[in-house]
């Protein structure tokens, strides 16, 4: 079956996940990173157009600056949360997932956590003035009842599929960063690098659960499990809209933005890599035999339509 199993061959030849479930130490291969630079406050974080061009908008090289800054601490902000799911169901839920076997959801456990722990200490790199510390609260996106609720009643198979399509924007990071690798800072780029890298075997973690899922239950439940994916995308798609509208206004009064121009950046769109892995993510579900899975991809596939 063509499940998450199979990766773009953009993204060059990894490991499996076998081989990923048996390395030691993932801890050390975060802290090898070059923690010890400060990064410069007028160096790009991320290239400008991951989010949006901003040059139409009419700003200044320092209200760009610290956008960028911003939106970087937004991007980290979006793996912690979404990492904080894949972590609250495989520790909460456990007795729902089929497919993989307790040393690999241990060990997918341990690397999201580290993930989170080294995203948290970026953004105590990227702004200390408003992440003090590496364990500070995030600014836009706060855990609420809902998303427990959320994770409560999500099917696996919605769950993992909504799972894989995240995993699949990630690996598209650093394509975007090569596009101005140069201009970004040394830092960022291996964060996002060695993410992306560490992230390839969880697709095909997913893609084994969602195999499995459909040898043990009828297809028509399958689809099922496919198709409440759509409803768990839209309530995390509200939610992210929502943490974006804060980062906005507050950015907007910061900085003296116009309401053309708060309104310019309020209505963006998504961001580059969304684009690129929501493209690969639903090409992939075209090829699938997991029931449902093209319904999922035309309405993936009109959402990109409709912002060009």
């Amino acid at each position: 079956m063509h499940f998450g199993a199979n990766m773009s061959s953009t993204q060059g030849s990894e490991p499996s996940h076998e081989d990923h479930m048996e390395r030691p130490d993932t801890r050390r291969r975060w802290e090898a990173l070059g923690w010890g630079v400060p990064i410069p406050t007028t160096r790009t974080a991320l290239p400008e157009r991951h989010y949006l061009d901003l040059s139409p908008l009419g700003m200044h090289e320092e209200q760009r600056a610290r956008l960028n800054r911003a939106f970087t601490c937004f991007t980290c902000e979006l793996f912690i949360h979404f990492e904080g799911y894949v972590i609250a169901y495989l520790e909460r839920y456990p007795g729902k997932i089929r497919g993989l076997s307790r040393p690999m959801v241990q060990r997918f456990i341990h690397e999201e956590q580290i993930h989170s722990e080294m995203f948290r200490k970026l953004l105590h790199h990227l702004d200390p003035v408003r992440y003090p510390e590496e364990q500070a609260l995030l600014r836009y996106l706060r855990w609420e009842a809902t998303d427990d609720l959320a994770l409560r009643v999500a099917p696996v198979g919605a769950f993992f599929l909504l799972a894989w399509l995240f995993e699949e924007i990630t690996l598209f990071v650093p394509q975007v960063i090569d596009e101005a690798r140069e201009s970004c800072d040394p830092l960022v780029v291996g964060v996002m690098r060695l993410h992306a890298r560490e992230e390839l075997p969880h697709v095909a973690l997913d893609g084994l659960v969602l195999a499995h899922l459909v040898r043990e239950i009828p297809r028509w439940q399958a689809a099922m499990h496919t198709a409440l994916a759509l409803p768990l995308l839209a309530y995390v798609d509200r939610k992210v809209r929502g943490a974006w509208k804060r980062l906005v206004d507050e950015e907007s009064s910061r900085l003296g933005l116009t309401e053309r121009q708060r309104k310019g950046l309020l209505h963006r769109g998504p961001s580059w890599s969304d684009r690129l892995g929501m493209a690969s993510f639903t090409e992939k579900l075209q090829e699938s035999e997991l029931p449902g899975a093209k319904l999922v991809g035309w309405v993936l596939r009109q959402e990109l339509r409709r912002h060009g």
